[in-house]
């Protein structure tokens, strides 16, 4: 399992591909929307091979061959805070947004802008947004969850400046770097703090911390270690090192230090969660049920324990119990394609046709794109007897497909549309 990282930028990439906002309404007009197209997708290729300065002018010619591309304001945006010029990004990501509102991977990618430049009220209110328009988006829920984090660290570290004049001035440098996203440079100043005062335990746990967030788990772990050594009740870096060692895929050793935290802090949701997942990696399906039940009890709104549980059901074939479940979750995210897809499942083995239809048809309201719901309804078209119906899904399954493969409609352009995702690691490069 990769590490969660401090935030995600994407690219949108269309090769001759309108959008359902951007149509060209006549043959000028069409013309400067594929030149447009023809630089937007060239900028592509260069963020790519990390030719930044190249795509930043494709962009550029992108916009000036069409302004109202939001694409394009998007892409430039995302060239930027690979450059860590953030301020700039952020002002090219509220142009796409200006003329697209509902665009929701511009509101992420504003939201973790905003994070490099300790804006995190504002981070957390696009990412937020993004979610509203697309509560499918995976990323943008990392992103909010870890825009929260940050700002709790942040708020944390500037009480800790007023209250306190022990704190090494290198630990305030590190700390201003990582909230900038130059993690680089902050793993590099804790580590001087470190190496000059090794019982120094704030620096140390920026420390493992940042290696962690670069996906330097190795190192990572052994700070953590060497913190624990020392500090044995340190809770929440014994919850870090379960987690740098459920990551390098040591569930053993994950399941030992969550079920350390678990026996003296069974109200630890995170923990709780986490160490389900570490006993389903290794088979132990009903310890894991306990977690993720506990983790619930512990937060009821917590949807991931939710997802977590309704999975491991639905995979042991205990349906009744995943349909009890999805429901919960749903009464908490009503909208969430995946969730009413899963239901549908569920119902479909239960041999509850029209139930599972009823989900499917759910599923593909809340995100179209949802070629999963798409299939299953066409199968169960087919069972049927539907034909007509079931050609139908069939054929809207393979038209998304196609189109996540960046094909134009009749193919037109038969190339593969490329997303580029910018690190905070990258963004150090």
């Amino acid at each position: 399992m990769k590490k969660t990282l401090i935030g995600i930028c994407l690219i949108s990439c269309f090769f001759g591909c309108a959008t359902a906002d951007k149509k060209p309404a006549s043959s000028s007009n069409a013309h400067r929307y594929q030149l447009a197209m023809e630089f937007n997708n060239l900028g592509a290729n260069y963020v790519n091979k990390n030719m930044l300065d190249d795509a930043i002018t494709q962009f550029k010619r992108a916009i000036s061959a069409d302004p109202d591309l939001a694409e394009a304001h998007n892409n430039l945006g995302v060239a930027y805070c690979k450059q860590k010029m953030f301020a700039a990004a952020a002002g090219e990501f509220k142009q796409a947004i200006k003329l697209n509102p509902n665009y929701s991977k511009a509101h992420d990618n504003l939201g973790f802008a905003y994070c490099r430049l300790n804006m995190f009220a504002e981070a957390i209110a696009e990412h937020t947004l993004a979610l509203k328009i697309n509560p499918q988006d995976t990323e943008a829920q990392k992103n909010l969850e870890l825009a929260r984090e940050e700002n709790r660290i942040f708020e944390k570290t500037q009480s800790y400046k007023t209250a306190s004049t022990e704190i090494a001035p290198g630990t305030i440098k590190g700390f201003n770097q990582y909230t900038r996203g130059l993690l680089a440079d902050s793993t590099s100043s804790f580590q001087k703090v470190v190496d000059e005062n090794p019982d120094d335990s704030m620096a140390s746990y920026y420390l493992g911390y940042t290696y962690a967030m670069r996906g330097m788990t190795n190192e990572a772990i052994r700070i953590f270690e060497q913190i624990l050594a020392k500090d044995p009740s340190n809770i929440l870096v014994r919850l870090h090192l379960g987690d740098a060692y459920f990551n390098k895929g040591f569930y053993d050793e994950a399941i030992a230090e969550l079920e350390n935290i678990a026996k003296t802090n069974d109200d630890n949701t995170v923990a709780l969660n986490k160490l389900g997942e570490a006993y389903t990696e290794k088979g132990l399906h009903d310890k894991a049920a306990i977690m993720y039940n506990k983790a619930i009890a512990s937060n009821p709104n917590f949807h991931k324990a939710y997802y977590n549980l309704g999975t491991l059901y639905e995979q042991r074939g205990s349906y009744d119990e995943a349909i009890s479940v999805w429901k919960k979750l749903l009464e908490l995210t009503p909208n969430a394609s995946n969730v009413h897809f899963n239901l549908g499942l569920a119902y479909a083995n239960k041999n509850m046709t029209e139930e599972a239809i009823n989900e499917y048809k759910k599923a593909i309201e809340n995100n179209p794109e949802n070629t999963g719901a798409h299939y299953y309804l066409a199968y169960t078209y087919e069972e049927k007897g539907m034909i007509d119906d079931a050609a139908s899904e069939y054929k809207k399954a393979l038209a998304i497909n196609r189109d996540m493969q960046g094909k134009a409609p009749q193919e037109t352009v038969a190339k593969e549309s490329e997303e580029v995702i910018v690190t905070s690691e990258k963004h150090n490069n």
